[in-house]
């Protein structure tokens, strides 16, 4: 799915970029897993951000419990 430069200019995040969540998430959205961005969204408090992990489960997960992966 293509965007606009403007759509993506707020968000943290880009399309395909790989994640992982925080250690101090809650259990339910898989601490410390690794994942990749197929979706976001803006809510009245922040960002969502649709996290697919490599056993194709997908989690709405809130931008501020993702940290980017280093390059390797």
């Amino acid at each position: 799915m293509a965007t606009s430069q403007a759509m993506n200019a707020n968000y943290k995040f880009d399309w395909g970029q790989a994640v992982r969540v925080t250690t101090t998430a809650p259990e339910n959205m898989h601490p410390g897993k690794v994942g990749s961005i197929c979706g976001m969204r803006e809510i009245t408090d922040g960002r969502l951000y649709l996290v697919e992990f490599s056993d194709g489960e997908a989690l709405e997960i809130p931008e501020n419990l993702l940290e980017p992966i280093k390059d390797q």
